[in-house]
């Protein structure tokens, strides 16, 4: 088996721990290759499985750097947040070795297929923000759902999510927490200046943000941009993220409960 490792050069407090991992994949009779997320070009990786280690930013990153965007990738949290991931550094040893014998499951997570002036940009597995391409200036947008224009819109940005991203972004502009299990896409206005509220619409709606002034730009999950000349196009991805589970625990009810108790604290 062909296992691609991604950690980041930003946290050296992980080396260890990937010298660990390194060294029981390959003791393993596996392949593996390791790459820090940093050294990211434009290529795919060919593999059969990845271990991403460090915060969501590295495991949204490597999910993205896949030649096969349906390989299973196994997140261990080294990060601030690791909303996707349900191990942590004192479980990483046992989790890779279930992992590699075979004791795990897959949760498919649902993605966005974003299209750029009529090209297809990526497949994000969190959000997409559409903004203006000056910063510190609004969009004039409208927005259609299904090719009925809904609305004008004058905002910073809108931010659409998967309702695995529905607790990131989306949930900081007011936007609701969405469980995993209701494909839908949600989509938050930034410091809209007209009357915009967030919205959830079905996962089968195809939505268009149609800038009526100046240029704009999508970043998706805050790692691939985009140059907007006109048009943006949002709409449920044919491909999944699959991630490796190994606990029953839901991941919505995780990633909400690590969400709810950082605004506690």
């Amino acid at each position: 088996m062909d296992v691609l490792l991604v950690y980041s050069k930003a946290k050296p407090e992980s080396f260890d721990l990937i010298g660990r991992i390194e060294s029981h994949v390959r003791d393993s009779g596996h392949h593996v290759t390791k790459v820090a997320m940093e050294e990211f070009g434009t290529e795919r990786y060919a593999a059969d499985m990845a271990v991403a280690v460090g915060g969501d930013g590295t495991i949204l990153r490597t999910f993205h750097h896949l030649e096969d965007p349906e390989v299973p990738v196994l997140p261990i949290s080294f990060g601030r947040g690791g909303y996707l991931a349900e191990v942590g550094p004192t479980e990483a040893m046992r989790a890779l070795e279930m992992t590699l014998s075979g004791s795990y499951y897959l949760e498919r997570l649902m993605r966005l297929r974003v299209e750029v002036d009529g090209a297809h940009l990526t497949d994000g597995v969190n959000d997409a923000y559409v903004s203006s391409k000056e910063p510190g200036k609004v969009i004039e947008c409208s927005l259609s759902i299904d090719g009925l224009v809904l609305q004008g819109i004058v905002c910073d940005g809108l931010v659409f999510s998967t309702p695995a991203g529905s607790t990131a972004y989306n949930f900081s502009c007011g936007g609701p927490a969405v469980d995993d299990a209701l494909e839908s896409i949600s989509i938050a206005p930034v410091a809209p200046i007209t009357y915009f509220r967030p919205l959830v619409v079905s996962a089968q709606r195809t939505l268009e943000v149609e800038l009526t002034s100046g240029s704009g730009s999508v970043l998706v999950d805050g790692y691939v941009r985009g140059d907007v000349k006109g048009q943006v196009r949002v709409a449920k991805s044919p491909v999944g993220a699959y991630l490796v589970r190994i606990g029953r625990a839901p991941l919505f009810q995780m990633r909400l409960m690590k969400r709810l108790g950082m605004i506690v604290r």
